[in-house]
């Protein structure tokens, strides 16, 4: 298991940052059993919300206006874009017994009051809080799947 990716979080109209799992936890103030949330998951989390506040009041500029979507992309580019609204009772896990996730590293969102349980994204790797209302009330999810011209052909 890898253990020292980095997670790189973006506001677009604002900043970007990337921290390692320990900074965004330091940076969190309301952490909290998993369980208090998703009883079927054991393990250590942090409040999805709170934390982008925290973040965001540390900036030079704090946007006063909260984001009205959040998207997440992990590792295997597989991505997932929320609207605020069903984040209100979302985390981030970052530990197991004490330990990194050896499924789901560096961090695993949780969406438990979300409309469907792909919203539940392994390994994430990036974080962007976007204000889009255009981008709808609906959850959506899927891979990324962008394939460069150079990637369809073959190799001898």
């Amino acid at each position: 298991m890898q253990t020292n990716s980095h997670i790189e979080v973006s506001d677009l109209h604002k900043h970007k940052e990337t921290f390692t799992v320990d900074e965004m936890v330091t940076l969190s103030d309301l952490r909290l059993n998993i369980q208090d949330r998703v009883p079927a998951v054991e393990g250590e989390a942090f409040d999805l919300k709170s934390w982008y506040r925290n973040w965001n009041n540390k900036g030079k500029h704090p946007e006063t206006e909260e984001p009205t979507h959040v998207r997440v992309e992990a590792v295997d580019e597989f991505q997932a874009l929320i609207p605020w609204g069903q984040a209100d009772q979302a985390l981030f896990l970052y530990a197991q017994k004490g330990q990194p996730l050896k499924k789901g590293y560096p961090i695993r969102l949780y969406v438990p009051d979300g409309s469907s349980e792909c919203l539940n994204v392994k390994s994430i790797v990036k974080v962007w809080f976007l204000n889009d209302p255009s981008l709808g009330e609906e959850a959506t999810y899927g891979f990324k799947n962008k394939v460069t011209p150079g990637e369809l052909k073959f190799k001898k």
